[in-house]
């Protein structure tokens, strides 16, 4: 209220109602307060502009509630050659001011509000809703291809293939400039079920074959597999090519954590996976396909054995 103290200091009240002023200039009592603040803030008194600022009781009495006003400024930060919001400083700018309108007890109950604090609010949560969303994501993952696969070494190495290829999305993203935000949050997210498709028909393909030689059983599963897995990703990845030309940044950063997640999965799915499963690989299936030149030994065999 400094306007209405500046304009009771120099014009008095006369002229807003003509309450009698205490030595430090402004009324006594809380009606004449109250009857000050109707003639100073009403639409043709001289503080207009605060109108709309004031609620008073049913009954004219009493003040009901007050808005204060005050100017937000936007703190940002460089990044490369862009101007990004600085969150950090978003944030603890958003909890202070919360903090100290908290620390007003000698005034009724009051709140801060600010249309930039809903998205503040959402630079708060999103680190621990990345962490929660996506190990969620990776679990479920991880249970469903253990009872797919029917394999606890393949699903772990398969479940393990995915979190990398998470990881490496998140440093790309940081490499070209995305922030984490809600949009990528949820592109993330989307990701953990994209790059699992790649790994989990290698690892599957692997368990059914047979043999003792583990870098065979890879070889053939690439050899059964692996052009499907191509495919498969060279459409997803064209599906959403055009985006990348967008001037949407909701499009075009789904573009780009879509080629990178269709990039990084193929990789994850056709090259890291079948190593891992040539070193720490486990037996294949009872019902797995016995390869043709281990039949013919046991034809063999039984045939030695016979004469």
């Amino acid at each position: 209220m400094a306007g209405l103290s500046a304009y009771l200091a120099s014009n008095g009240s006369a002229g807003i109602g003509g309450v009698a002023l205490g030595d430090d200039n402004w009324p006594t009592s809380e009606a004449d307060f109250v009857t000050t603040m109707k003639n100073y803030a009403s639409f043709i008194g001289p503080g207009n502009a605060y109108a709309a600022d004031v609620s008073y009781t049913e009954d004219g009495s009493g003040i009901e509630a007050l808005r204060v006003k005050s100017l937000y400024v936007t703190l940002t930060k460089p990044k490369g050659d862009n101007v990004i919001d600085d969150a950090e400083k978003q944030i603890d700018a958003m909890d202070e001011t919360r903090s100290m309108i908290e620390g007003w007890t000698d005034l009724p109950k009051s709140f801060t509000y600010s249309t930039k604090f809903i998205a503040i609010e959402g630079f708060k949560i999103i680190k621990q809703e990345l962490f929660l969303n996506v190990g969620l994501a990776l679990a479920a993952v991880a249970v469903i291809v253990f009872f797919t696969v029917a394999s606890p070494v393949t699903s772990i190495l398969i479940t393990l293939n995915v979190a990398a290829c998470i990881v490496e999305i998140l440093g790309f993203m940081h490499a070209i400039g995305i922030a984490i935000d809600s949009v990528s949050v949820i592109n993330i997210v989307l990701a953990v079920g994209l790059s699992i498709d790649y790994s989990a028909h290698v690892g599957h393909c692997f368990m059914l074959k047979g043999g003792d030689d583990k870098n065979k059983r890879a070889l053939e599963s690439l050899a059964d597999i692996g052009a499907a897995v191509l495919s498969g990703a060279l459409s997803t990845f064209l599906a959403v090519v055009v985006l990348l030309f967008s001037s949407s940044y909701v499009f075009t950063t789904l573009s780009k954590q879509f080629a990178l997640t269709v990039g990084l999965g193929v990789v994850h799915g056709l090259v890291l996976l079948p190593v891992l499963l040539s070193l720490f690989g486990p037996k294949a299936f009872e019902a797995a396909e016995i390869p043709e030149d281990e039949s013919e030994k046991d034809d063999l065999n039984l045939s030695e054995e016979s004469l």
